[in-house]
């Protein structure tokens, strides 16, 4: 399915027909059924979990669910008002108008990431070739061949990037949005090496895309790389289903893009980056 060469909401390519998919108000009957339930049980490793995370966040912004814990849902009286037919509520082939619903509840437009129009999967790929390109960047090459290794990158799949940006957060955020968008890339690890390279050099084309100017890099950006690796090799598990997740990975990213979009940012302890080096070294060496 080919992205639109606009803004677009996530929502506009759920399509309840399609056997990945499920309706809001199917998701209401589920939580009829299961009382309360978290995005990977109401998936039944049937639909997908990642859009399913997205909805359920869109549910309880117009008060139809609510939030019991970290990524687990219950209806709320409302919610069963609707889908018991007491309420109504506007929809569309099972999906409610969200943005229609409670505007108030959603980003401003000039503060959330929803136009790719400037980049897709083949531009994903090209970034991290010219990664390789680029006489100043340092590349890990496979088996130290660079011919293996620029075949492994032809061969990462445009579909599977296609997808991230079919099925972004686009309701939310900015900083949120960034962190995703990092966490997707750099976990998913794509390539053979250069992915967080890859993900914020392609997050500067979606933001460049709606504010027209460059994304800020702060002068940390280092150190949060290594902490980056150090979580996603000790602490997170990315996969397509758990996209969209808020752990530890996703936690280093949101801290980031806070300080420098926001200027907010909580004073932490920061160990030397020479001891965040042992520490991933280390991991990966018993991993």
């Amino acid at each position: 399915m080919t992205l639109p060469n606009r803004s677009h909401s996530y929502r506009e390519f759920i399509d309840p027909s399609e056997p990945m998919y499920i309706s809001d108000r199917d998701i209401l009957a589920k939580l009829v059924e299961f009382e309360h339930a978290s995005p990977g049980e109401l998936s039944q490793q049937r639909f997908r979990e990642n859009v399913i995370r997205l909805q359920l966040r869109d549910l309880n912004r117009i008060g139809l669910v609510q939030s019991l814990s970290h990524d687990t849902y219950e209806m709320t009286d409302f919610g069963r008002s609707v889908s018991e037919g007491e309420e109504s509520l506007p929809s569309k082939d099972g999906l409610f108008m969200v943005a229609e619903i409670d505007d108030r509840t959603f980003p401003d437009s000039n503060w959330h990431l929803n136009d790719f129009s400037n980049l897709d999967g083949e531009t994903i790929i090209a970034v991290n070739f010219d990664i390789i390109d680029d006489s100043a960047e340092e590349y890990g090459w496979i088996q130290d061949s660079p011919e293996k290794t620029r075949h492994k990158i032809g061969n990462v799949s445009e579909t599977d990037l296609n997808r991230i940006m079919r099925e972004f957060p686009t309701h939310e955020p900015i900083p949120q949005q960034s962190a995703h968008w990092v966490r997707a890339i750099a976990g998913l690890h794509f390539f053979p090496d250069a992915n967080h390279r890859t993900a914020m050099n392609t997050l500067s084309v979606l933001y460049r895309t709606l504010m027209d100017g460059p994304l800020p890099i702060g002068d940390n950006i280092g150190r949060v790389v290594l902490e980056s690796k150090i979580a996603r090799v000790l602490l997170t598990d990315v996969r397509f289903d758990t996209l969209w997740k808020r752990d530890a990975l996703y936690q280093v990213w949101h801290r980031y893009f806070r300080r420098v979009l926001c200027g907010d940012g909580d004073k932490r302890h920061e160990p030397p980056e020479h001891k965040l080096r042992l520490i991933l070294n280390y991991a990966r060496e018993i991993l």
